[in-house]
């Protein structure tokens, strides 16, 4: 079956492995990647290698609402329908009551879970065309353990909910709405965030592998989860959040 899979934030991290494993898995899959970086873009292509021929990449902001109806056009008028939405872009901002900025607040909830609403809401005449719609939200273990980022875990914490509700609302439709929680994965996201260089990062990520009782996972561990969900044999599954986390909730 071709299925047309749309991933946001899918040309760097969690979303680019999950692009590279749809790719693999289905051969005549359509993938979408939609990010608002070109420089991603560009980077994504040559990761992917001869696959990137495979993919179509789309320019929006996800925090922009006219921006993302003007890619659910485009989209409706190549590919008539949506199979598989993908869920994933995001941002962090570390600080908590105290040192954290208003402006920043609003960044990382517009942008890790307003933005969620508006893809799903606006791709949603389109994933309703397809007999065997799903939606996969990432979601993180810091909606459930807290974080360096109060604004991140709520954000996150919000993911659970949305996810919650709409797989509730949009069974009429027979749409499936699932959540992944991963946990410190490397997939340089602190640093794509501008929030550590390199150093501080490996620093970061060595500190955090002790808090793991199977230790750090890689980004194709969250990929497969992510597909699993997308797939037929989780066909009975909705409102479900799956942690991808080495053990650390333990």
């Amino acid at each position: 079956m071709k299925r047309v899979i749309v991933v946001t934030g899918g040309t760097s991290g969690f979303g680019l492995e999950t692009v590279k494993l749809f790719l693999s898995e289905e051969k005549d899959a359509t993938v979408i990647s939609l990010s608002r970086s070109v420089e991603k873009q560009e980077s994504a292509k040559k990761a992917l290698g001869k696959n990137a021929k495979r993919v179509t990449f789309l320019q929006a902001d996800v925090s922009n609402a006219k921006q993302l109806e003007e890619v659910a056009k485009e989209i409706g008028k190549k590919f008539k329908h949506i199979d598989v939405l993908v869920n994933n872009a995001g941002t962090i901002i570390p600080g908590g009551l105290e040192s954290l900025e208003i402006e920043a607040w609003d960044k990382v909830i517009n942008q890790n879970l307003s933005c969620y609403f508006y893809v799903s809401k606006i791709m949603l005449p389109l994933l309703k065309k397809s007999k065997d719609a799903c939606i996969v939200n990432i979601s993180s273990t810091s909606a459930k353990l807290g974080g360096t980022s109060i604004a991140y875990s709520v954000s996150k914490a919000g993911v659970d909910m949305v996810t919650k509700v709409t797989a509730k609302e949009l069974a009429k439709y027979k749409i499936r709405v699932n959540a992944v929680s991963p946990g410190v994965v490397n997939t340089g996201f602190h640093i794509n965030n501008g929030v550590m260089n390199q150093t501080q990062y490996s620093e970061f990520l060595n500190k955090k592998e002790k808090e793991y009782p199977l230790g750090l996972g890689e980004p194709k561990d969250v990929a497969e989860a992510i597909y699993y969900l997308s797939s037929q044999k989780a066909k009975w599954l909705t409102g479900t959040n799956i942690l991808v986390d080495g053990g650390r909730s333990l």
